[in-house]
């Protein structure tokens, strides 16, 4: 009895339900994409959206990105993507916003596809946002070489060029890995000197990117948080932004405490994915957007908000030596330089002592690098007779110890023979996978003796037994450096 009242239960409802969809299935196309209206999240309220209700794209507040990216210098779009950006290539069909990627050569592309943002290549801004709740309900596709992407770039460049001004992404997929998606956020200094952290969630119950999810960010003075369907898989508080030619960072919590605007875009290939290329079968392929909004807190914003200290391995750091109670480099005049024969430079890494305080000068042969160093006033200069093909054909090369969570600043002067420039980073030897510690500096020499200095903060495990290198390859103009130090200092 039990099962035949469930069943005529069941009957009851399903027939309901039927003559529902029967009743809206001419009239209401949106029921396909928004099953039902979220509310709005506790604590926040609504400050902007596009529900894309309407026939078309709404130009009072979305721009189109056209091109290769060529024209902002980005051929590419600055990650060796395939395609071409069209206004063809987006529209609004069945209440979404739909950005398709196509199969078509144009203008030297074998793809095309669609990329929007809310301010104008004229720096007009249609809507940028400093805080808030920012947030997307997406259905993407799936296939090798497909990248969609919702994410926030800065509406100035208080703090410099990309990525000292910051750039948040909210949401990237891999078409060919469904099951996930990531969150990341670039800060640091410009390029290369750039850092990022990121975080990936993995959708439960074999849900993946093709279904309707919504994408969320809270970001607010000192925090970052990353949410799917209202799930938080990732926050921060750890970025800063060092200006060029900086030796401290700009106060936090910059550079996020700027106006960001939004972006939507569907790439295709590129180096987010190891340069895997789209199958023709996947192709057309939709980035199906339902709606964008954005929200204010109800509450006041947090103020004067530091940068947390991050975890600090002082255990560690109590036992490092220092050769004035401030400076980690013992001979910072380089007086104790270790090489093969008559200074022409080791050809490996494999001979050197990382317990001493010397000096090591390599010339490797295995990357074409063949150089001379001698004793110069208060420091070195390297006479390169080959520079290689790496910028780290010939180095300069000091072990020092770096404790994870603590700051520090590099510090030299130099000079060249002519304008050129040299590579500096601190980073790992092979037992830590040549990891690299600090983001890499490229200074700009020229013939008089100039101060260098930038700012890292420590955030792989500690090494005892870390290098600071100056990377000198690729240019066979002779380099001076001399006054070098490593100190530890308070952000």
């Amino acid at each position: 009895m039990k099962n035949f009242s469930r069943n005529i239960i069941l009957g009851t409802i399903t027939a309901a339900l039927v003559a529902t969809v029967i009743f809206m299935g001419c009239t209401e196309h949106k029921s396909k994409a928004r099953v039902s209206k979220p509310e709005t999240p506790a604590g926040w309220h609504l400050v902007w959206s596009d529900e894309f209700d309407g026939k078309q794209i709404d130009t009072t507040k979305w721009d189109f990105q056209i091109g290769t990216g060529s024209q902002y210098g980005l051929e590419g779009w600055g990650n060796n993507e395939l395609q071409y950006y069209r206004k063809e290539n987006a529209f609004v069909k069945n209440g979404n916003l739909v950005l398709e990627a196509r199969k078509e050569n144009y203008e030297g592309c074998a793809y095309t596809s669609a990329r929007l943002r809310t301010v104008k290549d004229d720096g007009t801004e249609l809507f940028t946002k400093t805080y808030g709740r920012i947030e997307a309900r997406i259905k993407m596709p799936t296939g090798n070489g497909l990248w969609p992407a919702f994410w926030l770039l800065p509406a100035t460049t208080d703090y410099g060029t990309w990525a000292s001004s910051g750039e948040i992404d909210i949401l990237e997929a891999k078409g060919r890995l469904p099951n996930r998606v990531y969150g990341t956020v670039h800060f640091g200094q410009a390029w290369p000197g750039n850092k990022y952290t990121s975080s990936m969630y993995k959708f439960p119950n074999n849900e993946t990117i093709a279904d309707y999810h919504v994408y969320s960010l809270e970001w607010e003075p000192g925090v970052l948080r990353w949410l799917v369907d209202g799930n938080k898989y990732f926050e921060t508080s750890q970025w800063w932004s060092l200006g060029a030619g900086a030796s401290e960072p700009y106060e936090y919590p910059a550079p996020f405490d700027k106006p960001f605007y939004i972006l939507l875009n569907l790439a295709l290939g590129g180096n987010y994915d190891g340069g895997v290329s789209p199958e023709d079968s996947n192709l057309p392929a939709q980035m199906l957007v339902d709606y964008v909004r954005v929200y204010e807190k109800n509450d006041p914003y947090a103020t004067g908000v530091k940068r947390p200290t991050p975890q600090r391995d002082e255990t560690n750091f109590k036992e490092f030596e220092t050769a004035d109670g401030h400076n980690f480099i013992f001979d910072s005049k380089l007086n104790h330089v270790v090489s093969e024969t008559k200074n022409e430079g080791m050809s490996s890494n494999e001979n050197m002592d990382v317990k001493t305080h010397d000096w090591y000068f390599l010339a490797l042969s295995d990357f074409d690098g063949k150089a001379v160093s001698s004793k110069e006033d208060d420091g070195r200069r390297v006479k390169i007779t080959n520079p290689g093909n790496q910028n780290y054909s010939v180095q300069l090369i000091q072990h020092l110890p770096v404790a994870k969570g603590y700051s520090y600043k590099i510090q030299f002067d130099a000079k060249a023979s002519a304008p050129r420039k040299i590579a500096v980073k601190l980073g790992g030897d092979a037992d830590n996978s040549w990891s690299v510690y600090s983001p890499e500096y490229y200074p700009e020499l020229d013939t008089t003796v100039k101060h260098y200095s930038y700012f890292f903060t420590m955030e792989n495990d500690t090494d005892a037994t870390a290098r600071l290198e100056f990377n000198l390859g690729l240019d066979s103009n002779d380099v001076w450096i001399g006054n070098v130090s490593v100190t530890q200092e308070e952000l």
